[in-house]
């Protein structure tokens, strides 16, 4: 057992492991049950390891937790993994183009009766303490899991319909584990020297979260924020010396549009990846660090596959 905020890029190589084996054993379905802190970075790694390529798994990968522990009265957590159980065995099969390639599944309400199965790479936990934690980013459940007095039942929604056109794989891609993704939040305090100090240290990419529509404080309109200049030049340094520098947006839902303003276009022109994205910003980590697994740092391949929708992250319309 371990913290889910402990857990680092080589356990997701582990856990996809051990989901080979159990698919190689005859399982048509797995269970992984973690710490919910994290679950929805573990649950998108999965999804670009296992669909990055256009594939898809050979059966269902659940992750399940609980936000109360077992020894307390209101606690979730048998109910979440009797649900999680029921869809592995009794879900449909992973399309792996519509965000169901591993799902994650939790409450739906603060009441029981009902746990929601949630795309894995357009998810997150959204509240520390709630049973129903868990929403989708610019995205919409799958389905739905009841339990009435143990009589387990799902509806499956209107919108999701598998088409199975992907080849099934069971080797899925690995995670580089050595890989260094720096994130800072844009905002008053983002400031040049960090950035600066950045580029003297074995960092493969930076994600900045930015404001908005993805933006940051780069123009000094009054004449009394030269550190907004000093940033716009460390930015643009880092960008020209080969180093991958992405985008997302800290507001969680909604796209990142860097040509509705002047600001997103002169972000562009920097050299930074990220316009017309709906890839939320906890999947957008992840999406980075699997294009920089199978790409390295090629700027224009990794900007390129930017914009794809690998299999659900980046929807062509915000469904949420």
């Amino acid at each position: 057992n371990m913290w889910s905020d402990d857990m680092r890029p080589q356990h997701w190589n582990q856990i996809s492991s051990a989901i080979v084996d159990a698919f190689t054993d005859g399982a048509t379905g797995v269970v992984i049950t973690q710490g919910t802190d994290t679950m929805h970075f573990t649950s998108a790694a999965l999804s670009y390891m296992w669909a990055g390529t256009g594939q898809r798994p050979p059966g269902r990968i659940v992750l399940t937790g609980s936000q109360r522990s077992s020894d307390r009265g209101s606690t979730d957590a048998a109910e979440n993994i009797m649900a999680a159980v029921y869809w592995a065995a009794h879900g449909p099969l992973p399309d792996g183009g519509l965000g169901d390639t591993a799902v994650i599944v939790m409450h739906s309400s603060s009441d029981d009766g009902s746990c929601v199965v949630l795309p894995g790479c357009a998810a997150r936990k959204s509240h520390s303490s709630r049973r129903d934690a868990f929403r989708c980013v610019n995205s919409q459940a799958l389905a739905y899991v009841s339990n009435s007095h143990g009589e387990m039942s799902h509806q499956i929604m209107g919108h999701y319909k598998p088409s199975y056109s992907r080849d099934i794989t069971n080797s899925p891609a690995s995670i580089n584990e050595s890989l260094r993704i720096c994130q800072l939040l844009a905002g008053p305090h983002l400031h040049a020297d960090v950035i600066s100090a950045l580029s003297g240290l074995d960092y493969d990419a930076l994600l900045i979260h930015g404001t908005g529509l993805g933006h940051l404080p780069i123009e000094d309109a009054m004449g009394d924020s030269p550190e907004n200049i000093a940033l716009r030049k460390a930015i643009g340094e880092w960008c020209s010396s080969g180093k991958i520098a992405v985008v997302s947006t800290q507001c969680i839902h909604g796209p990142v549009n860097l040509a509705v303003y002047s600001k997103g276009r002169a972000q562009q022109e920097l050299g930074m990846i990220g316009h017309d994205s709906n890839t939320g910003p906890d999947s957008a980590l992840i999406k980075l660090h699997y294009l920089l697994s199978t790409h390295g740092r090629d700027f224009e391949q990794i900007k390129g596959a930017w914009n794809d929708n690998l299999m659900g992250e980046n929807p062509p319309n915000l469904q949420s």
